[in-house]
């Protein structure tokens, strides 16, 4: 028999109250409805003046038994908060109601619904289901934690732990799309033909071409789901999702590579569960295909129709009280609030591109590909297919702790919401009926849209493109008698590419984790201290136990970058604080420390991209390994330390000394070349053919034109029209074509670019759009014309000096360097002379014109 119930006054009572008396005395019998005390209280009217009046209540038991003792008597004043956190009665109850199945008791078989003014239900006393199915019998956290610890010391004497998986993109991966079976039944035509060959003895016919997927398509298992197994009417907008509603579904399910050694293995040291987000009908069709025997799971199975949720799992729906034996394997971390139990798994992905079909409700995961060589150790790489780690990874959630209020504790949801009004239930069942809906549309498309069957048209193509380009000659080939083209025979037989592949091995290293996992806890049980025993009784989070799962995984994921100092160069934004960032907080949970600024304690730069300030730095101060962010996403992804070797980053070419400096370093712009749309770039093709390359250009003829207009005399024509800035301006189409003729004729290529036109620009406004033009020459010889000239920089300038200058007011003369004789100062006013025009370098130009203007 259990304890006695602790009765607690409503919180809804008018506190504080005053105890007038006891109306049940101890050791007395009482029912359901019958009176325990009574009580007063002071009521405020609200409206202004009103007088303080005292009022009368009574409160009445909720539960029939016997009074074991009170705990407050007749004058007691009980203010709301000691209400709350002390019991004001107990009672010895015949029977605790702590095991309920279908709306009775399982112990007394007592009507559960019952409900009458007093406002409780006996129902609300077991509400943790401790099966895996909707419909078995519930208990009380009571109950529950008697049922936990036998099924500990059952699994304790068997030397296992409990372990909780996920099916979808986990253990397998389903898609509805028709092609898969059109190709399995292709494939299994083919064999039978080879089959009837065979045993007539006769030659297989090498034309007899088979599916290239059929070889990754003989394990794939298939079932049909009807319609009813999509939930309730009305499932679907009017016009869509016709082939479920009448039909059903075509399932096809390829069981992950080495999924029966992993069954084998596992189920020697586990316990194993299934969770999943589909239906209870997909999830029993599922595990019938890969567990036909039920030796693995043995109807351990759990599914959206029994947890209560369609966006999230809960841990505490199997194991209510005591989690530190359970492990968790899922492709999503999210739905687990990244549980210090989970181990993540890497998305299996066979069906290309379909993902989990049974999540369409779920928050969408783009993935983050990160920049970097497609290389990978073990000869795969998994960068991309895990780069979605980056988007998916949350603060872990602590550990939910017992409730302080056992009677609240008794009265609670582990995981879900509780719904207390009408319009709370309608709302969220209309939720859930729109994200049902939203999956079947899902499905549907697929179904329709046959996105397989696209993708491997797709490869075909770009293979017969491919053969294509190697087998025919290009033009230049053919005309070279230097160059051998290998043509294969035209009787060679084009092998198609398969789009399906077996080419996965996550199992294996999930395998290798789960047997450290096992390994650690009974080393950890088999060697606890002696008194562990009397020790058992309290929480755990207030002793240092060491056979904990919640302890060891964030152990053995800490172990990852024991020892690493990380810093990001461009894989956080700018505008985010780091250390709100997901991938800060995973780089911290699997063991590093990260920092912001590159110091000498940092061991490892991780970039997304070459050339930023930060690997410049790191790499010129040496001493640390700058590494491609796929590192970062493989090492967490195989929860084990990469080589750094094939993920470096390739040293920066040499390219001989330069003058300007290297603006990759320095780029603090999204545009990686602002000024990718200047003059000295090769137009593309109008033709579109191939755009001119630089390596065709003749540079040696570019540079002879360059000193040739640099060694030109300052009596030229030419030269002076240029160093007055109208040469470059107006030069004619004419005259800059021949400027940039090479020396046998033949015009290069070019491009002009529209001079910006400023207001002090305004003795060109009478020009034409054409004459607005430079060509690049044009403006290499403006400036080599401007440096033949002395540099005023070069010259000391004093008083004296503005004294004697030829501008009234002492000021300078912009239009005359220092330090330049005579004749070249006459030269220059020839110059403008002889062209008619007046660049505007009088002594106050802008102030005579504004004058002019106003009149």
């Amino acid at each position: 028999m259990s304890g006695p119930t602790e009765l607690y006054l409503p919180l809804t009572f008018p506190f504080p109250i005053k105890v007038i008396s006891i109306d049940a005395k101890p050791a007395s019998n009482i029912q359901r409805g019958q009176r325990l005390l009574s009580y007063s209280f002071v009521h405020l009217a609200p409206t202004a003046g009103a007088q303080p009046e005292t009022r009368f209540g009574t409160w009445d038991s909720t539960v029939e038994g016997e009074i074991a003792a009170w705990n407050t008597k007749a004058g007691d004043v009980i203010s709301a908060r000691k209400a709350k956190d002390k019991p004001v009665v107990l009672v010895n109850e015949p029977c605790t109601h702590g095991i309920q199945i279908g709306g009775l008791c399982g112990l007394c078989g007592k009507d559960m619904t019952d409900y009458d003014y007093t406002g409780f239900s006996d129902a609300s006393r077991a509400v943790i289901p401790m099966t895996h199915s909707a419909f078995g019998p519930t208990v009380s956290l009571e109950e529950a934690r008697k049922m936990e610890k036998e099924t500990a010391q059952h699994l304790l004497k068997s030397h296992k732990l409990s372990l909780i998986v996920d099916l979808d993109q986990t253990i397998v991966h389903a898609t509805v799309d028709p092609t898969v079976g059109e190709w399995i039944t292709e494939g299994e035509a083919w064999e039978a033909r080879r089959a009837a060959k065979a045993k007539n003895n006769e030659s297989n016919d090498d034309d007899d071409e088979c599916n290239p997927n059929w070889e990754a398509l003989k394990d794939v298992k298939k079932f049909r789901l009807g319609p009813e197994s999509f939930g309730p009417p009305p499932r679907f907008p009017k016009g869509k999702a016709k082939l479920l509603e009448n039909e059903g579904c075509m399932y096809y399910i390829k069981p992950r590579p080495g999924w029966k050694e992993f069954f084998e293995e596992t189920a020697s040291k586990y316990e194993m569960h299934v969770y999943t987000m589909g239906t209870r009908a997909y999830a029993e069709e599922v595990c019938a295909a890969i567990d036909p025997d039920s030796k693995y799971f043995g109807g351990r199975i759990l599914s959206r129709d029994e947890s209560g949720s369609l966006t999230q799992k809960s841990l505490q729906r199997l194991f209510p009280c005591d989690t530190s034996m359970v492990v968790i394997i899922d492709d999503r971390a999210d739905v687990w609030e990244w549980s210090p139990n989970l181990i993540k798994v890497i998305p299996y992905d066979f069906f290309v591109g379909i993902g989990d079909i049974n999540s369409s409700f779920l928050p969408k995961l783009e993935p983050l590909t990160p920049t970097g060589p497609p290389i990978n150790p073990q000869g795969k790489f998994i960068s991309t297919a895990v780069g979605q780690l980056l988007n998916l990874f949350v603060s872990s959630a602590a550990p939910s702790s017992t409730p302080p209020n056992a009677a609240a504790a008794e009265h609670a949801l582990p995981s879900e919401t509780p719904i207390t009004t009408p319009e709370d239930a309608e709302r969220a069942e209309r939720e859930t009926n729109q994200m049902l809906t939203q999956n079947s549309l899902a499905l549907e498309a697929q179904m329709e849209e046959r996105p397989l069957a696209k993708k491997q048209e797709a490869l075909v193509a770009s293979e017969d493109g491919q053969a294509t380009k190697t087998e025919t000659p290009s033009p230049a080939e053919s005309t070279s008698s230097e160059t051998v083209v290998d043509t294969p025979p035209p009787t060679e037989k084009h092998v198609r590419k398969a789009l399906l592949k077996n080419d996965d091995f996550e199992l294996e290293r999930l395998t290798k984790l789960l047997d450290e996992v096992h390994k650690q806890f009974y080393s950890a049980y088999e060697s606890r201290p002696q008194d562990d025993k009397t020790r058992r009784g309290r929480r755990r989070e207030s002793m240092n136990v060491l056979y904990d799962v919640t302890r060891i995984i964030p152990r053995i994921r800490a172990d990852v970058f024991k020892g690493v100092h990380i810093l990001f160069s461009s894989v956080i934004p700018l505008d985010t604080k780091p250390e709100t960032t997901e991938i800060w907080r995973l780089a911290h949970m699997f063991g590093a420390k990260v920092s912001t600024e590159l110091t000498s304690e940092v061991t490892h730069v991780v970039a997304a991209k070459r050339g930023t300030v930060k690997v410049d730095m790191a790499r010129r101060r040496g001493g640390m390994k700058i590494v491609w962010v796929s590192w970062f996403t493989d090492s967490v992804a195989l929860w084990r330390h990469q080589d750094e070797t094939p993920y470096l980053l390739d040293e920066p070419p040499v390219t001989g000394p330069s003058s300007s400096p290297a603006m990759d370093s320095i780029d603090i712009s999204s545009d990686h070349d602002p000024d990718g749309d200047d003059w000295d770039k090769d137009p593309p093709s109008e033709t579109g053919g191939p755009s001119l390359e630089l390596d065709t250009i003749n540079w040696d003829e570019v540079n002879d034109e360059v000193d040739a207009a640099m060694n030109e005399s300052d009596d030229d024509d030419d030269a002076r029209s240029d160093r007055s800035g109208l040469r470059s301006e107006a030069a004619s189409d004419d005259e800059t074509g021949s400027a940039i003729s090479s020396a046998n004729g033949t015009p290069k290529m070019r491009r002009k670019r529209l001079r910006s036109v400023t207001p002090s620009d305004g003795g060109f406004d009478g020009l034409d759009k054409d004459t607005l033009l430079r060509s690049p020459l044009a403006k290499r010889k403006k400036l080599a014309a401007e440096r033949s000239k002395f540099s005023k920089l070069k010259e000391a300038i004093t008083v004296g000096d503005l004294d004697e200058g030829d501008n009234g007011g002492g000021t300078l003369d912009p239009a005359t360097p220092q330090g330049m004789e005579n004749g070249d100062g006459e030269d220059d006013e020839e110059s403008d002379d002889e062209d008619g025009l007046d660049l505007g370098f009088d002594d106050d130009f802008l102030a005579r014109e504004l004058d002019e203007e106003l009149g």
